[in-house]
């Protein structure tokens, strides 16, 4: 046989074995037990591997997920441009950030960031023996940056969350600035006074692990029923055309059979709710342009650089709080009640 024959059927042997490989499935159950000297019966064959990865490694189902993923904020990659590609902001808002912080890469500048998707959040399929209905890149603890040293644990897959819906900075941080540039004049901040130094002075956009655990503001601290549900109880479960799932939009009957049974309209409860928090949140702000802690630009309300006194910062901060938690109240509700009204005392209404 020639040559060019020889490895005509090497080829061929090759791709024999490769298209009748196939994944590996579940153990089968453990044999009976022999008896005294004697081997045992062999067990029961597991499942055939490729129909356990078709549980979920389906077109369909992929499918299904990501048009309802579509209509999350996750999806729109709306912040990666600057801040997706920045160090000090690529851990929460690109992918590539994301992965590289639980590689132990935090900081890292990302030369070309793209938005989160499917392998941001799933791929370690260890995270199934833990009873995760799908894998998980993480499910550890999390350790909130504000203070680098309180531990907030859900329990599960909402730790995977907490990474970066948390607050960036705390209080203290402001507290130590000594001096503020103020329309481009170095100025002295005083004692009895705080600096707020930047437009994005605050907690920054999402510290939703904080509020839930009654975390961060000033005023007692109180946690609620929503700390144990976590984030995906009620930004998950079911999911329709337009809410539930991967949306992250809640599903207001999620709401309803988990929990609020007893409300027959949960849609007009959280309206009533939240709208009341809405009120409050605006006096607040009005008296905080007052103050030069806020500026109001076309209808929307932003940190201002500026010196005020310490009760006029923790009404600030814990406006900022309350207001980047974008619960309007919901998250936990007596902690934002006790923000808000320690914020209306310092600031006198």
């Amino acid at each position: 046989m020639s040559k060019r024959l020889n490895l005509f059927a090497i080829l061929v042997l090759a791709l024999m074995v490769m298209f009748t490989v196939s994944c590996e499935g579940p153990a089968g159950e453990d044999g009976a037990a022999g008896a005294a000297g004697a081997d045992g019966m062999d067990g029961a064959d597991g499942a055939d591997g490729n129909l356990t990865c078709l549980g979920c490694h389906t077109q369909a189902n992929f499918d299904a997920i990501n048009g309802v993923f579509a209509l999350s904020g996750h999806s729109a990659g709306d912040y990666v441009g600057y801040a997706g590609g920045r160090g000090s902001c690529a851990r929460c808002h690109s992918s590539e950030g994301f992965m590289d912080y639980l590689a132990g890469y935090d900081g890292e500048d990302i030369p070309y960031p793209s938005a989160w998707s499917c392998g941001t959040c799933h791929g370690s399929h260890s995270s199934l023996e833990e009873g995760i209905s799908a894998p998980l890149q993480t499910m550890t603890a999390v350790t909130l940056i504000e203070d680098g040293t309180t531990v907030v644990d859900f329990d599960g897959a909402s730790n995977l969350c907490a990474n970066c819906h948390q607050s960036r900075r705390g209080s203290d941080y402001y507290e130590a600035i000594d001096s503020v540039s103020i329309d481009g004049v170095l100025t002295e901040v005083g004692a009895g006074n705080v600096a707020i130094n930047s437009s994005h002075a605050g907690p920054h956009h999402g510290p939703q692990s904080n509020t839930l655990s009654g975390l961060g503001g000033y005023g007692t601290s109180s946690t609620g029923a929503h700390l144990d549900v976590g984030c995906v109880g009620c930004h998950m479960g079911d999911y329709t055309a337009t809410a539930g799932g991967h949306s992250f939009i809640p599903n207001l009957d999620n709401c309803t059979v988990a929990c609020h049974s007893s409300v027959t309209d949960i849609a007009a409860f959280l309206t009533e709710k939240q709208d009341a928090v809405s009120v409050r949140l605006t006096a607040i702000a009005d008296a905080l342009v007052t103050a030069g802690a806020l500026a109001l630009e076309d209808g929307e309300y932003h940190p201002h650089v500026s010196i005020v006194t310490e009760a006029q910062f923790k009404a600030f901060w814990n406006y900022m709080y309350v207001y980047e938690d974008h619960s309007h109240g919901v998250h936990n509700p007596g902690y934002f009640n006790t923000l808000l009204t320690t914020a209306e005392a310092n600031l006198g209404l």
